[in-house]
This record gives C-alpha cells, sequence and structure tokens, in this order.
C-alpha cells in the first residue's frame, strides 16, 4: 500500500513538473524579441560602455567603434555627439527603414536632446532609450 502511495505521488510529481516544463518552453518559444528591444538593449549597451569610457578618460567616446561595441546583425548604433559634458546616440534596425530609438547622457551646450527619425520623438528622460513606433 505504501509502495503504491509513493508510485502515485512520484508519477503525479512528474506529471506536474513535465506540464510546467512545457508551459515554460511554451512561453519562452512565444517570447520573441521586437526590433524596438532590440535596439533598446543596444543603446543599454551603449550607456554602459559610454560610463566605463568616461570613467577612464574623463570624456565621452566620440564613437561606436571607439566603446568597442559589438551589435546584432543588421543593428547600428551610431555616437551623434559627445564631449566631456554629455552624448548622444542613435540606433536603427536594417527592418525598420526610418525608424529609430534615441539616448543622451548629461548635456551638450547649444544643443536639444535627440529626435527619433520617424515620430520625430524627443528623448525625454536622460539615459531613457526611446524609440520611434515600429512596424
Amino acid at each position: 500500500m505504501l509502495a503504491r502511495r509513493l508510485t502515485l505521488l512520484v508519477l503525479t510529481s512528474t506529471a506536474l513538473g513535465a506540464g510546467a516544463l512545457r508551459a515554460q518552453t511554451s512561453a519562452a518559444a512565444a517570447w520573441q524579441a521586437t526590433p524596438a528591444s532590440v535596439l533598446k538593449n543596444a543603446l543599454r549597451a551603449a550607456l554602459a560602455a559610454q560610463d566605463r569610457y568616461y570613467t577612464a578618460n574623463e570624456t565621452y567616446a566620440p564613437s561606436a567603434e571607439a566603446l568597442g561595441l559589438r551589435s546584432e546583425a543588421g543593428v547600428r548604433v551610431d555616437v551623434l555627439r559627445a564631449t566631456a559634458t554629455g552624448w548622444q546616440a542613435r540606433a536603427t534596425h536594417q527592418s525598420q527603414p526610418g525608424r529609430s530609438c534615441v539616448v543622451y547622457v548629461g548635456s551638450l551646450e547649444g544643443t536639444e536632446a535627440p529626435r527619433t527619425d520617424g515620430d520625430r520623438e524627443m528623448a525625454g528622460e536622460e539615459g531613457i532609450p526611446l524609440c520611434d513606433r515600429m512596424r
């Protein structure tokens, strides 16, 4: 009797575990990175790289190349402007022509915050990537 109960308990636990695993696998398979999320992540990587660069050089890097950024295929990150007091960048995705995401940190004398290419929205919060509506 005890052996039968243990067997049922093991079978039930295994079935529940397999169901939970299938649910997790299905959820992971259903999630797919959007162009906007890919671009935001690329700009977040630029934010971290610029922070490291500034710590070492007391100025911001003038280009993505100087930061050593490696973007995913089809993604481009451009540093638009950079000085010792601030920087701005834009990220684009080849599947979204005319659309972009932008970010800035600090201030650049005589320059407003960057705007997205499509919607022409101005980045509002320092260090927070802003994207066009993507198709």
